[in-house]
């Protein structure tokens, strides 16, 4: 298995380097938050991912990004494009918080990421990253904000960076106006 590269990028886009290294190739997907230019070196830390019909290389600046990938990976039902997108929509820090608040609507806010799969994320993971026990009040909460939100002509792309800044405890009014507060930053 791959686990680090390092060597120049020769084409870069939103979400995928070619990162050329000792004379190949290789199409690696990054979190859609990272960015490259051509001709820039770029070290990465990498996860092989290995199906029947096809082989992905998911890279990382950080071995703790790597890390937390992989956890959220090991969740059934989600694969490394969803754990991609988690990742891309906020920092690691934000994950792990979510995790140990056990923060439903942070998670449901990511395009790709339905109520069952977040619990699920929370409940495997709470374990592993987090400290102090899961929020069932949490855990069970409605995507109520999300959907305010979205309602007021935000896009889940917008809405998935603040979700972990917002306090889930406060009632549904404050945890909005807490939410357009960050939005309008």
């Amino acid at each position: 298995m791959i686990g680090y590269l390092e060597g120049k990028i020769k084409y870069a886009s939103q979400g995928k380097v070619i990162l050329f290294v000792s004379g190949i190739g290789f199409t690696v997907f990054i979190p859609g938050n990272l960015s490259f230019l051509e001709k820039d070196s770029a070290k990465l830390f990498i996860h092989t991912h290995l199906r029947e019909d096809n082989l992905s290389l998911f890279g990382f600046t950080a071995v703790t990004d790597l890390d937390l990938f992989e956890l959220l990976i090991s969740v059934f039902g989600v694969g490394p494009k969803i754990g991609l997108a988690i990742l891309t929509a906020t920092g690691s820090e934000n994950v792990i918080k979510a995790i140990e608040t056990s923060n439903l609507g942070f998670f449901t806010s990511i395009t790709g990421v339905g109520k069952k799969t977040a619990q699920k994320i929370i409940l495997d993971l709470k374990s592993k990253v987090g400290r102090g026990e899961i929020n069932l009040k949490n855990l069970e909460g409605s995507s109520e904000i999300i959907d305010s939100l979205i309602s007021l002509g935000f896009q889940k792309q917008e809405i998935a960076p603040i979700m972990g800044e917002i306090d889930n405890s406060l009632p549904l009014e404050s945890q909005i106006k807490s939410a357009l507060k960050l939005l309008h930053k």
